[in-house]
């Protein structure tokens, strides 16, 4: 079964079953103890390397149900070869404990990583039910006082994936976001309630289009601007997606693009106003008022006054140097 990138975006955003490290780590020994059931005394027997890195495994997915790393990322974290990654992976899959499926690859058409969900953990129910997963299990559900009703044979099985984005809101564990981080406040409020968990996405489509036109252009662009060419784009987005259906990836194109072209406008504007000869720049006018006559005398007044207080001081001669003056005289009539 292939997971298309939307479906993978929405997986990652969905809300996290984990609030509090104790619940973490009862989920992860709840997982852990479930993978030692499958090999029984031979676990014990595996290498401490191989252990550590089923625990990791179990780690990793009692935030959400699965575990999307590779087979290479978990070897090289724990020194152990990518055929034991797989062995043990495969070991619970044939128990019934997991359920394997693939990303679709971005660079051809076919599988890519794969993604493994845990079967015991609370969240599988909606995960099965929205990928539609026919999975065989003996695994009882969490809540036992509810059980489920035996599948009517006529029924018939509905991919969900061409479901409308909306689809997901209509199951019981879901909570609406009243805030998408790592988005400013306007495009919070403005498009949070049209594009969903999927408004992170694009507005890092518009963050990327501003490192590349600052890089290549060696300029710094202000957080005001970035907002602002972020609102406009997403703006003109909404208004194409109402009239012509895309999916979630050319969506993402296509506001890149926008605010790449609005980046670069914005640059050329800032270029050709530093270029601007400053006889040509507006001037600043600048109010002078009429002082009052009364004003203008009083400060002529005190300007006077300080001129002859100076030239007093010039004259005025010191005690010592009158002294000396006074017998200069006398010497010179006796």
């Amino acid at each position: 079964m292939l997971i298309f990138s939307n479906d993978f975006a929405r997986m990652q955003n969905y809300e996290s079953y984990i609030k509090t490290k104790d619940q973490q780590k009862q989920m992860k020994y709840k997982l852990l103890e479930i993978v030692e059931s499958v090999f029984g005394d031979a676990f014990a027997r595996l290498k401490l390397e191989t252990r550590n890195a089923i625990d990791m495994i179990c780690f990793l997915a009692t935030d959400k149900g699965f575990v999307y790393a590779k087979d290479t990322y978990f070897a090289e974290k724990h020194n152990v070869s990518t055929r034991t990654i797989r062995r043990v992976m495969k070991a619970l899959e044939e128990a019934g404990k997991i359920v394997k499926a693939h990303r679709s690859s971005s660079k051809h058409n076919g599988r890519g990583a794969a993604v493994y969900f845990f079967v015991n953990h609370p969240y599988f129910a909606h995960w099965q039910q929205y990928f539609d997963f026919n999975v065989q299990t003996d695994v009882q559900a969490e809540n036992a006082e509810n059980p489920c009703e035996s599948k009517n044979e006529e029924a018939k099985n509905v991919s969900t994936y061409y479901l409308p984005n909306n689809y997901i809101k209509d199951h019981f564990m879901y909570k609406t976001i009243p805030f998408i981080k790592g988005v400013p406040k306007l495009i919070n409020q403005t498009f949070k309630d049209i594009f969903k968990d999927s408004l992170r996405e694009l507005y890092l489509r518009i963050r990327l289009a501003s490192k590349k036109v600052c890089q290549s252009l060696s300029i710094t662009l202000s957080k005001k601007d970035i907002h602002s060419v972020a609102y406009e784009s997403i703006q003109i987005l909404f208004t194409y997606i109402k009239t012509r259906s895309m999916s979630f990836e050319e969506q993402c194109k296509l506001v890149y693009s926008i605010a790449l072209n609005k980046f670069n406008d914005l640059a050329q504007t800032e270029d050709q106003n530093k270029n601007l000869d400053p006889v040509t720049l507006p001037r600043k006018i600048v109010r002078k008022e009429m002082l009052p006559d009364w004003f203008q005398e009083q400060q002529k007044k005190e300007a006077l006054a300080e001129k002859e207080s100076q030239a007093q001081d010039m004259y005025e001669m010191s005690s010592e140097d009158e002294i000396a003056q006074m017998k200069a005289i006398l010497a010179f009539y006796t």
